[in-house]
């Protein structure tokens, strides 16, 4: 049974890979995905995406297991990713209350010994370094319909890391939520760029190893959203739905892919990285991060991501994935991603489009509260969000 149609009652609560940060007068560049000029993962520094659909999902069967184990051979032939943070026990449907002793109180000798895993906040301080964002978010709290939790995997754009989605992590605490380290970024920043179908492989592994009941629901930012198109392309059985935004499938132009390079050279100033949260609308307690993760990226990785999404396109069998889509473009993040909606629609028919009114490549971070109520929509109801406008609308 599609797990995209349960519905489970609850609240919603600038990776730049193009280079939207500098006046909107300018062309954008990439970096929210590192290739946006950015402010976060998308908007300025990040790359085209290319995608396409891949073959209709099963989620049981031969075929499912004989795809996972080769999305993990697959893995395998790629650099060590760093040592995962142990996985969490996943809570129960209905958790059973804890004991409302106090946390310096002995514990009562004669009561049985039961240990209370408390899950990891992703918000504390102890992980607000580039690298140090856990991977895996058990949920904390159960669905009110009492059916099990299901998988969100959120990608992130060009120009930030897994660390960008903290304001998504809190809000869908009812679901199993995780949040890869791409290549090149965050805990892989030192790792070589091996390709967006490299990447889509990586992702595909860690779905296939940590979610147990069906496929997960994808979504991506900018580079994130170009790579969770070869995952829906290449390993279709693993996707449930399917949400992605900032996405350039179309192309970037001359000009843009000139100033991208040329940003290249700034990526070692704090200041530019500085420039960029602000210039995509990044809250202050994230512009921190973001500079110190900005100044931490190889140019060698943005140089060859740019070139590897900066021609646009879509991959191969894209149109063999037949689950529900919705693409998004932020009003104010460069025009180019709204002109790649007719691409995308060639090849996935099936797929909704949609404009966030006056928002960035990274409304992630800069609306968090429209953005979660998007993505519950969707993966809920598997309807866009009433806020969210048609094209040209």
């Amino acid at each position: 049974m599609s797990r995209h149609n349960d519905s489970i009652a609850g609240g919603a609560g600038t990776d730049e890979e193009f280079v939207d940060p500098v006046p909107e007068s300018q062309a954008p560049v990439d970096g929210g995905d590192k290739v946006k000029a950015d402010g976060k993962a998308t908007a300025a520094g990040e790359k085209n995406a290319s995608g396409q659909p891949a073959a209709e999902k099963t989620s049981t069967g031969k075929a499912a297991a004989e795809t996972a184990s080769a999305a993990k051979d697959a893995a395998k032939e790629k650099p060590a990713r760093p040592p995962r943070v142990p996985k969490p026990a996943k809570s129960p449907a209905k958790p059973a209350a804890a004991p409302a002793a106090s946390k310096t109180e002995a514990p009562n000798a004669e009561a049985p010994a039961t240990a209370v895993v408390e899950p990891a906040a992703p918000a504390d301080k102890a992980h607000r370094d580039p690298g140090g964002y856990p991977e895996f978010h058990a949920p904390t709290r159960a669905r009110r319909d009492g059916k099990a939790a299901q998988t969100i995997v959120f990608l992130h754009g060009g120009n930030v890391a897994n660390w960008s989605w903290d304001p998504q992590v809190r809000a869908f605490s009812d679901y199993e939520v995780l949040t890869p380290h791409l290549p090149g970024f965050g805990a892989r920043a030192d790792e070589d760029w091996a390709g967006l179908d490299s990447a889509a492989d990586d992702v595909a592994a860690i779905i296939a190893d940590e979610v147990s009941n069906g496929g997960a629901h994808l979504v991506g930012l900018s580079l994130g959203g170009a790579i969770a198109l070869r995952v829906a392309a290449r390993h279709p059985e693993l996707v449930e739905s399917l949400m992605i935004s900032g996405v350039p499938a179309a192309g970037v132009s001359a000009s843009m892919r000139a100033m991208s390079r040329i940003q290249l050279k700034l990526f070692s100033s704090e200041w530019y990285w500085r420039f960029q949260a602000g210039a995509y609308g990044m809250v202050a307690d994230e512009k921190e991060l973001f500079a110190d993760h900005g100044t931490k990226l190889r140019t060698d990785n943005m140089r060859a991501i740019m070139d590897e999404v900066d021609p646009g396109g879509l991959p191969e069998k894209l149109g063999d994935y037949k689950g529900p889509a919705l693409v998004v473009a932020g009003s104010k993040e460069p025009k180019l991603v709204a002109k790649s909606f007719p691409v995308l629609e060639r090849v996935l028919p099936q797929a909704l489009f949609r404009t966030a009114a006056g928002r960035h490549h990274q409304w992630n971070i800069e609306d968090p509260i429209l953005f979660n109520a998007t993505v519950r929509s969707w993966v809920e109801k598997g309807i866009a969000h009433p806020r969210l406008q048609a094209p040209n609308a």
